[in-house]
């Protein structure tokens, strides 16, 4: 597994910039039948992608593992 998303580098907020936006941007770039990691900071980015993971639940997206390391959440997620 080499593709990760890091959303720590990035402003965060809502329209273009927000996790939810990243996440299925980087879908629709580079397929999926992958995991990818992604890494959120606590709080308001962590929730959006578990609200993206949950709405795109449906389409076969799952969240495989959620750990806390270094002060940020590591997601791995399933894109079908």
């Amino acid at each position: 597994m080499s593709d990760e998303v890091d959303l720590t580098k990035q402003s965060g907020g809502c329209g273009a910039n927000s996790p939810a936006v990243t996440l299925m941007k980087f879908w629709l770039e580079t397929g999926g039948n992958r995991d990818i990691k992604v890494i959120a900071t606590p709080g308001v980015q962590a929730d959006q992608v578990d609200m993206w993971a949950t709405a795109m639940s449906d389409q076969g997206v799952r969240v495989l593992k959620k750990e806390t390391e270094d002060g940020n959440v590591i997601y791995l997620i399933h894109l079908p």
